[in-house]
């Protein structure tokens, strides 16, 4: 349950290694409370409670797996809240971003929908379920500004993000009423790991500023938070412009890939088809 100033006292993240995750939680519970870290990289999770554990924040970890059946996320669920109580905030930070090259083969296709539109909505149900029946709760998705308008180099990633966004709001429109909501966050082009080399666009930010922005949003009554704010307008506006306009700003944006990056995605494309992550497949 919240304190007597309305701050969450347990924070569970889904996605428990992701770098924009982290710092929101770190920024909902700065001084005390509860975190959960919930992923699928035990070391990866051990690391990061280490590293974020307070004297009076103590960090727990539990296993989660967006590519995991539906059944495992509800036991999760349950299960964090059967140790630690009620969950004040759930967020929701999965996902993969692959070039669309990578994506030649269609297993992989398959596989990068399931991580970042099947396994990211199925926790959307469960959780949303369980916010409900507690009667209280916030629920952080993070989407993204590739949900409003899809890049062609980022094809299966817009298509998923979208297909999630759309499913998360109409969700959180099915808890008003309950005590429960769902707060959908549309980052633009965030510096973490996963970004880690690609151009850098207009309006790129820090993991920091989306974590400052989430707040604000939890704090007052928005279901949907850009982050930087400026990309609302901004996405407002390129949502509404020809589709030839914008592919040639796209491909403006986009830098002509050298010898050695195409090699490079040749190589993680074969990486791919066994089944292997490549170098420019990046998890969130």
């Amino acid at each position: 349950m919240r304190d007597g100033l309305g701050r969450p006292q347990t924070v569970l993240l889904l996605g428990g290694t992701s770098e924009i995750g982290q710092a929101i939680a770190d920024l909902l519970l700065p001084d005390a409370g509860t975190l959960i870290l919930a992923g699928r990289d035990p070391a990866a999770l051990a690391a990061a409670a280490r590293r974020l554990t307070r004297a009076r924040r103590p960090v727990a970890t539990l296993h989660y797996d967006a590519l995991a059946p539906a059944g495992a996320t509800v036991d999760l669920l349950a299960a964090a809240a059967a140790r630690h109580g009620d969950l004040d905030v759930v967020v929701l930070s999965v996902g993969v971003l692959a070039d669309e090259a990578v994506l030649a083969d269609t297993t992989a296709v398959e596989r990068a929908m399931h991580t970042n539109l099947v396994g990211p909505m199925l926790a959307v149900h469960a959780t949303a379920a369980r916010l409900r029946a507690q009667g209280h709760g916030t629920l952080v998705v993070l989407s993204s500004v590739a949900a409003v308008r899809t890049r062609d180099g980022l094809l299966s990633y817009g298509v998923a993000k979208a297909a999630l966004d759309i499913y998360a709001r109409r969700i959180g429109a099915t808890l008003r009423g309950s005590g429960a909501r769902v707060l959908v966050v549309r980052p633009g082009h965030v510096r973490t790991r996963m970004t880690a080399g690609l151009p850098e666009p207009p309006f790129a930010t820090d993991a920091g500023d989306v974590a400052a922005r989430v707040r604000r949003a939890i704090a007052g009554r928005a279901g949907v938070a850009y982050a930087p704010a400026v990309l609302g307008p901004v996405m407002t506006a390129l949502r509404l412009l020809p589709d030839a306009i914008y592919r040639r700003l796209d491909a403006a944006q986009r830098k002509e890939p050298s010898r050695a990056d195409q090699q490079d995605a040749a190589a993680d494309r074969r990486r791919a088809a066994a089944g292997l992550p490549g170098e420019r497949i990046r998890r969130d």
